[in-house]
């Protein structure tokens, strides 16, 4: 094995290493629901112990430092894409026996091409070809599940690199260019193949923290802006999009409502049933609410037993429509039968105030209550 060779896996091996560590610690540091940073971590320890392997080629035995040492490497590839379907939330179709074949077809692939009709060209296609199945899978997933962001663009990036080396390897053999001489014969190609994880580990590890990252700050971002219990908006955040609302409105001349909401003798319910009943109720509440808006309209928790939907597009007479599904939703509530009262307001016109539109559904909320309760009043 050339000096060069030995260096750059030295290198990769100490940057896999530390890139390991690192994404173990962060992986402790953050959520436990952001769980992937832990197959990360593991995917680059896997393919850092690997390396050494490698370099004791003629030193240990060929099961060793030649099966053992690329079944490291599939392995590795692998486990970082259990991570990244962790990460998306979508796993594998693949049944654990395909999984089995697959590495275990691999193995047998390897012992065959290494002891039976021993070919380097042969481990190096075997090679290429089971990591790029591994690889476009876990673009593929990539592609079509996460988010547009720096750091899946980042990843996207990587991954592109990690086919089109495989890709350009594989069509090489196939057309009898660059053949491999030996394991560490110092071709342009085998370099290439091998000097890549010095680049590709640290720069899959950034993108795995900024993935993590822009997570964290989703979730964050999240919390600020909904209510815990019900996963509805906040009451700030409820203002805020009101008051968009309401400059939208002004700009194009739309028409739109609010609707306030109370959930009927709720008090009596945590009495009688318990609070953490009394969160079902809301919970329940919440959810066929949402289904029963359009995806444009706002659920919000105003405080305690109080919501407030926000209805863009919406005079008062459809606004009602949406109520009277509301009540609808409540007689088929279990097991704790629970009914709103509802007041509406509508917007008024440029000249109509916030505190105004929030007074006049007030009121109208009084008067349902006032009425009987289970109404609804508009004003």
């Amino acid at each position: 094995m050339t000096a060069p060779l030995i260096i750059i896996l030295v290198i990769s091996c100490f940057v896999a290493l530390a890139m390991s560590g690192i994404l173990f610690i962060i992986a402790k540091t953050y959520p436990k629901d952001i769980r992937s940073l832990t197959e990360w971590s593991v995917s680059a320890l896997v393919l850092a112990l690997g390396f050494p392997l490698f370099m004791a080629r003629d030193i240990i035995p060929d099961v060793f430092s030649i099966v053992l040492a690329n079944l490291m490497i599939l392995i590795g590839f692998m486990v970082m894409n259990l991570g990244t379907r962790k990460f998306s939330g979508i796993l594998s179709k693949t049944s654990r026996t395909g999984v089995f074949l697959f590495v275990a077809t691999y193995v047998l692939l390897f012992m065959w091409f290494t002891y039976i009709q021993p070919s380097i060209g042969m481990r190096v296609a075997t090679l290429s070809l089971f990591t790029l199945v591994v690889v476009f899978d876990q673009l593929i997933t990539v592609v079509k599940a996460l988010p547009k962001t720096t750091g899946r663009s980042l990843l996207v990036f990587l991954l592109s690199i990690l086919i089109g080396v495989r890709v350009i390897r594989l069509v090489g053999l196939m057309l009898g260019y660059d053949q491999p001489m030996g394991g560490f014969d110092g071709s342009i190609s085998q370099l290439a193949l091998i000097a890549i994880p010095s680049i590709t580990i640290p720069l899959g590890a950034i993108s795995f923290i900024m993935l993590a990252s822009e997570r964290l700050r989703q979730d964050l971002e999240f919390i600020s802006r909904h209510d815990d219990l019900t996963q509805c908006l906040n009451k700030k955040s409820a203002i805020d999009e009101l008051q968009r609302e309401i400059a939208h409105a002004k700009r194009y001349g739309n028409k739109f409502s609010i609707m306030l909401i109370d959930l009927d003798n709720f008090k009596s319910i945590n009495d009688n049933y318990g609070h953490l009943e009394g969160d079902k109720v809301l919970v329940d509440f919440s959810r066929k609410a949402k289904d029963s808006l359009r995806e444009t309209d706002q659920l919000t928790r105003f405080g305690g037993d109080e919501f407030m939907v926000i209805l863009p597009d919406t005079d008062l007479e459809r606004a009602i429509l949406v109520a009277n599904r509301f009540h609808d939703a409540g007689k088929d509530s279990q097991p704790i039968a629970w009914s709103v009262s509802i007041g509406i307001s509508e917007w008024g016109g440029k000249e109509d105030a916030l505190a105004d539109l929030l007074t006049r559904a007030d009121l109208a909320l009084y008067q349902s209550k006032a009425s009987g309760r289970s109404q609804t009043r508009a004003r």
